[in-house]
Parts: C-alpha cells; structure tokens; sequence
C-alpha cells in the first residue's frame, strides 16, 4: 500500500483533548472543589453510570455530553458568558485544549505538504464558527466537514462522501481518526484508512498516522 496523503480528525477527543481529562485543570481554575464536573468516561467507567448507559446503547453520544454539560451545571460549574458548559470548559482561560501530538501532526502535515480535514459531528455546534475559525491552527484545515451544519452525522455514509470529496483525494489515501469504535467503522467501510483514537492511549493513533503518511517518527515532538 502507498503512503497516504491526506489525514482526516474528528475533534472531540482526537484533536482536542477530552473533557474527561480537562475536567480536573478546569475545576482547580475555577476554585471548584473536585467532582463538580462529573464522570470521566473511560477513563472511570465504574464511576461514570451515565457512560455506562451510553455503552449500553441506551442514549446516543450526544444525548451523554449533553447529560455530562447539564449535570455539570447543575453541581455549579460557571458557564462564565458562554452559552454550553462544553464552551466553557474548552474555552476557559488557561485552558490548552488542543492534544499536543495532535497540534504537532497537522503542523507536519502542513509542512510536506499533505492535505488535512476536519470531519466532526458537532465542533461549530459545542464551541461555535466565530471561536473555530479565530484559532490558530483553524488554517491548518482545508476541510471542515461538521455534522451539525451538514444535516447527517456519522455513522451515515453522507458526511464521509462529502469529506472524501471534498479532500480530493482517494479514500485509501486518507488517514482518518476517530475515538468512536462506531464511526470508525463507518470510516472504513467508506473505505478510509480508518484508526481507532484510545483516550487512554491518544498517541498510539498518532504514531499509526506517522506510519501510514511517511512522515519521520519526530515529528510528534513537535
């Protein structure tokens, strides 16, 4: 198989850090006593019924960040003038919420010149087009494909077409990560190079797209 020359995020999780893991750094900057945000997913799944629930099958992705948001709010977790808590939390000062060695592959990508997309079910929707598109790593990206906007969500074979279209490129010359088992299936049956992101091991997705874009094992250092 030749070396891919596309690579394609999803962004909750993948390209951003999951709130999980900014929930303790967003509690100490808001001087909220531990557990106010609560259930860490994955990462907890013991502690977390509402994730278990959605493991369950019983409520969708979105109806559990949407449950995980309220409950934050309702414990006191300061929207501080943003309109949803996933706003807040990734957009709280002193908040990074960008994965390190998923800044330092987009910028690699950039610099030999492979073509980098966005395929996302909800990004404008959780933080808003007028934040997206004010970030610096916004030019990165030649393509955003966003479910909220577009009227599909993945696992529907629609927002994929349209990103694959959009990249023009082949689909096998498209590296595409994702967190969710489902989706990523539905990455490879559009015929993707399809990888599954583990929150508890974001970079071991990194490195595979190292891998597949032929690009040097350092450039995840940023």
């Amino acid at each position: 198989m030749n070396g891919a020359r596309g690579l394609l995020l999803d962004v909750g999780v993948v390209f951003f850090k999951s709130a999980w893991e900014m929930a303790d750094d967003f509690e100490r900057l808001c001087n909220l006593r531990p557990g106010t945000v609560e259930g860490r997913g994955p990462m907890d799944p013991d502690g977390d019924p509402l994730w278990e629930s959605y493991g369950r099958g019983e409520i969708t992705e979105r109806d559990y960040w949407l449950s995980y948001s309220d409950r934050a709010v309702q414990n006191g977790a300061p929207l501080n003038g943003h309109p949803t808590f996933m706003r807040a939390i990734a957009q709280a000062p002193g908040m990074d919420p960008i994965r390190p060695e998923g800044r330092a592959l987009v910028r690699a990508c950039v610099d030999n010149g492979i073509r980098v997309g966005i395929l996302t079910n909800e990004l404008i929707d959780f933080q808003g087009r007028d934040w997206v598109e004010a970030q610096d790593w916004f030019p990165w990206f030649e393509v955003l494909v966003d479910s909220s906007e577009l009227g599909a969500r993945k696992p529907d074979p629609e927002p994929y077409r349209v990103a694959i279209e959009r990249m023009e490129l082949a689909p096998d010359e498209i590296v595409f990560i994702d967190d969710n088992p489902t989706y990523v299936k539905g990455g490879r049956d559009a015929g993707l190079r399809s990888v599954h992101l583990d929150v508890k091991d974001p970079p071991g997705a990194y490195r595979y797209a190292v891998l597949q874009l032929g690009l040097p094992w350092g450039c995840l250092r940023g």
